[in-house]
């Protein structure tokens, strides 16, 4: 979710607009903040686990070139096998340990939420939880005083995908199944 756009959230004439959305006041049913966090722990025991058999295979590589007979010399020396397996082993830590910066240094996103009689769609994503609560709260008012209620914010939305599950079952070709969290 880097990519950010500044949009206009108004209430007007009875109609609730989100960007280029309308949503009519009388057929929201409810508006809601949901907390979009990255799973930072899953992060960390993924890192252990991968920190663990890389460990395990390479004391098993090093292991391993001990029990060689290098005197051959048609698959070179002892030290230019180790030298790269240590230079594998180095990339590899490098690449875990930078997934695992990647993944803590995520920001925790609020969606603002709207149910209509259809589905809950998320309209926009902040990263400010007072902006998304003040603005359930502007909805929650106008929704329950129509010919009264109007305003008008702009907001920098985060949201440029689909937040939540994805579905795609259209038929037999292509289908993904359920993918969580896409």
């Amino acid at each position: 979710m880097a990519k950010r756009t500044v949009i206009v959230v108004q209430v007007a004439r009875g109609i609730l607009w989100v960007g280029g959305e309308a949503y009519p006041l009388h057929n929201i049913a409810r508006a809601t903040t949901i907390r979009i966090e990255p799973d930072r722990k899953a992060a960390v025991w993924r890192f252990i686990r991968y920190a663990v058999i890389l460990a395990i295979l390479t004391v098993a590589a090093f292991a391993v070139s001990d029990r060689i007979d290098w005197s051959g010399g048609e698959y070179g020396n002892e030290q230019d096998v180790m030298r790269g397996v240590t230079i594998v082993v180095l990339i590899l830590a490098a690449a875990f340990t930078i997934q695992l910066c990647l993944v803590l240094a995520m920001r925790t996103y609020y969606a603002l939420v709207i149910e209509t009689s259809g589905t809950p769609r998320a309209v926009l994503v902040s990263a400010d939880p007072r902006e998304v609560g003040g603005l359930v709260y502007q909805i929650t008012d106008a929704i329950s005083n129509p010919q009264a209620a109007g305003f008008r914010t702009e907001i920098t939305n985060f949201y440029n995908s689909h937040i939540g599950d994805k579905i795609n079952q259209i038929g037999g070709v292509g289908n993904t199944g359920k993918r969580v969290g896409s």
